[in-house]
């Protein structure tokens, strides 16, 4: 193989996990790292989607903007993870801006280069919409997130939203935000979310770190946000 150290990493991604060697060269020429020593937008909403970043070191931001100006970091992408794939083959532009942060190095394959490998590898389409419906259906357990008047089982859900969209398939996820940014999301005080934030590692659900935040045990908190979604209903 020309590049192994890339190759194996290509091969981490759970839709190219069953790559042949041959079929992992193909894409790893058509692709390039890219590294970003300090914050730097990579795509702009407006613009049409160009690459499918895949996350090598470091973290990717999908930032929204309200009509007003403000800022507000919506998903975090960390090592292994992808932007999305659906929309390579949207012909409307970029909603969401997509900023690389500090040290980050990312594997980006144009889109062109990605649709065409597709169609000439149709088995891979199965696993391409499992991931990109995961992220979808985390997006409708917003709908719960809303209802729920219960604010650490609300921030619970959320938790467990912004895990799935970011593509963190391990027993103990990350949520890499910061608390500033999950506060803007979440929609409260900061003195809200600490109190909540406390209370679910308390019950041994999450442990705080800097800059992230680890689910302990993922179904626990799914059980717990459930539960919760129970009680709004009725």
């Amino acid at each position: 193989m020309n590049n192994p150290g890339l190759a194996k990493f290509l091969r981490s991604v759970s839709v190219f996990s069953e790559l042949s060697d041959d079929r992992c060269d193909e894409l790893i020429s058509c692709s390039s790292v890219e590294r970003f020593d300090r914050r730097t937008v990579i795509q702009r909403s407006g613009d049409l989607h160009h690459h499918l970043y895949i996350v090598m070191t470091g973290r990717l931001e999908m930032v929204a903007h309200s009509p007003w100006g403000a800022e507000m970091t919506i998903a975090v992408f960390g090592p292994g993870s992808t932007s999305s794939w659906v929309a390579l083959f949207l012909d409307s532009p970029a909603e969401r801006t997509l900023v690389a942060t500090p040290d980050t190095r990312l594997l980006a394959i144009p889109a062109i280069q990605l649709r065409a490998f597709l169609e000439q590898q149709p088995a891979l389409y199965p696993k391409v919409l499992a991931l990109d419906g995961k992220r979808f259906r985390a997006v409708l357990d917003l709908t719960a997130l809303v209802l729920n008047p219960v604010r650490s089982q609300r921030l619970a859900t959320l938790l467990l939203m912004i895990a799935d969209v970011s593509g963190d398939t391990s027993e103990q996820p990350k949520v890499l935000l910061t608390h500033h940014q999950l506060q803007q999301l979440a929609n409260c005080s900061r003195q809200v979310l600490h109190r909540c934030l406390r209370e679910l590692q308390q019950d041994g659900l999450i442990k705080q770190g800097y800059g992230s935040i680890q689910i302990q045990d993922v179904a626990a908190l799914s059980a717990y946000a459930k539960q919760a979604a129970v009680g709004a209903a009725h």
